[in-house]
């Protein structure tokens, strides 16, 4: 019998290893943020769709053991809004953000948006 599809699924096993030794998170929402975004071990931001309100804030919590990022590009968000990027986020870390533009903003992790780390958040007037 061949080693190799061992091999395929080690980066699988590698994976799993990881998502498992992240940061604890304690649920609560901190105070004077109005919506948690958390950013997981398998690549995905959760949820991966929010809708909140002109002038609220929201905070970016890394519960993985990877770094993460939260990125946007002028071309993805309303007219007027400032792109934002949060930098290299290491697991336990945040990022908070504030939108105070209405309309809907994509983003993403810049190092596993090939993988498919993107996000909405959909801003109403009030």
């Amino acid at each position: 019998m061949s080693a190799r599809p061992f091999l395929l699924l080690a980066p699988l096993a590698i994976l799993a290893a990881c998502a498992t030794s992240g940061p604890a998170v304690d649920g609560r929402q901190p105070a004077n943020v109005d919506a948690v975004v958390d950013m997981t071990p398998v690549l995905r931001f959760s949820p991966n769709q929010l809708k909140i309100k002109a002038g609220d804030t929201v905070e970016f919590r890394n519960i993985s053991a990877f770094t993460h990022t939260v990125s946007s590009r002028a071309s993805a968000i309303p007219a007027g809004a400032v792109p934002f990027n949060s930098g290299q986020i290491k697991g336990g870390g945040t990022y908070r953000h504030t939108f105070t533009v209405p309309g809907t903003y994509n983003y993403f992790c810049d190092p596993h948006h090939s993988a498919g780390m993107t996000g909405v958040i959909v801003v109403s007037a009030s």
